[in-house]
């Protein structure tokens, strides 16, 4: 770990001994308070929350920092702009404890964005064997910003000795839209590397679907999302 990246890791939850650590990548203008006070609430196990707090640092660095400051032996991610279920942790560890071969486990997103298992490997919430994460080379700056845990997700399908899974009860609520736009040099490099799961997972396989994945790549899908969120508080401020 460089002297930044060690410098930038607070332990707002701190615990010696913990199943499950919770990796929150940050940077300074942006409030993670309000993540870390929904994770003070959780059931279940003893856990650690993480917070990798340096503008220096990429997505995938700040990831990654906080995957080796890890003293669990499971890692949980989220975002700084989400908020988790009380009993989020707990259903990670329950999905770990009933599958022995369970090496990374995807979960459902609801509000601003919504996600429901399409092994896309979605990092608000997400969580793994933090040793075969590392022993897969852990999160790649090369797709920073864009896909970085799509194709994470993709590389522990492929690297890890163990299984990927889903699971909807495991839930975190996202209250705005996603801060990343498609990066289409990112998204041809994605399709480059892996043709068959690029394939198998995001290429649409109807017309419908075909039509869709158009407009989202020409950016329709994005205005339509700022207008749904937009339009109502400028309804309300005008009243």
């Amino acid at each position: 770990m460089t002297e930044s990246a060690a410098g930038a890791v607070l332990r707002p939850v701190d615990h010696s001994d913990p199943a499950v650590s919770v990796v929150v990548p940050t940077i300074p203008r942006n409030d993670h308070d309000a993540v870390v006070e929904h994770l003070r609430e959780q059931t279940g196990g003893a856990y650690e929350v993480i917070v990798v707090d340096d503008a220096t640092l990429d997505i995938c660095e700040a990831r990654n920092a906080g995957i080796r400051a890890a003293r669990g032996d499971i890692v949980a991610l989220t975002d700084d702009d989400c908020r988790p279920s009380r009993d989020w942790l707990a259903g990670i560890t329950d999905a770990f404890d009933r599958d022995s071969q369970l090496v990374c486990l995807e979960g459902a997103v609801r509000g601003g964005r919504t996600y429901d298992g399409e092994r896309m490997y979605v990092g608000c919430n997400l969580a793994f064997d933090r040793e075969a994460a590392l022993a897969a080379g852990g999160f790649r700056s090369a797709f920073a910003g864009w896909r970085d845990d799509t194709e994470f997700g993709w590389r522990m399908e492929r690297d890890a000795d163990g299984r990927c899974t889903y699971r909807d009860d495991v839930e975190m609520y996202h209250p705005d839209q996603p801060r990343a736009t498609i990066d289409e040099v990112l998204e041809a490099r994605l399709r480059r590397e892996y043709p068959e799961r690029y394939e198998d997972v995001i290429v649409p396989d109807t017309l419908s679907g075909r039509v869709n994945d158009w407009l989202w790549r020409k950016g329709f899908w994005n205005v339509m999302d700022t207008l749904r969120y937009d339009l109502p508080s400028v309804i309300r401020s005008d009243r």
